[in-house]
């Protein structure tokens, strides 16, 4: 009897972590319940063909399109961090001023340069979208392998 009741409040703990990570501002859900993805390339980003095949296929995991919208510089990055779009697109380094705000992925389709402050292409994901910034992660590495 008393193992039942030490373990109970484990298994309670357990059950509400059925979904982790999670998205704190709810992208992934988002994703999924309007069926689109709101991804912007930034522009003079010619080789974003790759970055944005890995974003069509968790769109696609997801039940959703990519939706491409309008973005340019720093304008970008504020709409990622306010949650207008979901991901960014574009040539960034490792040491990006960004960084603090966004969450940015390894080299998309290029090795890691070995120079921290050579820009090469990225994928761009709001802090804190754990589950999205997890997914994509994940997508590049098998990508790169």
């Amino acid at each position: 009897m008393m193992y039942r009741a030490c373990f109970l409040p484990l298994l309670l703990a357990l059950g509400a972590c059925d979904a982790l990570p999670r998205d704190a501002a709810g992208t992934t859900e988002r994703i999924s319940r309007e069926h689109a993805m709101r991804v912007a390339v930034l522009p003079g980003t010619p080789d974003a063909a790759p970055a944005l095949a890995l974003l069509d296929a968790y769109a696609t995991k997801h039940r959703a399109r990519l939706m491409l919208v309008d973005a340019h510089g720093e304008h970008a990055a504020r709409q990622l961090e306010d949650g207008r779009i979901d991901a960014l697109i574009g040539h960034f380094s490792k040491v990006s001023p960004w960084m603090a705000d966004i969450s940015l992925s390894k080299a998309v389709a290029h090795p890691e340069p070995d120079d921290s402050q050579q820009p090469v292409l990225r994928i761009a994901r709001r802090n804190g979208e754990n589950a999205l910034i997890l997914a994509t992660d994940r997508a590049v590495a098998a990508a790169a392998r």
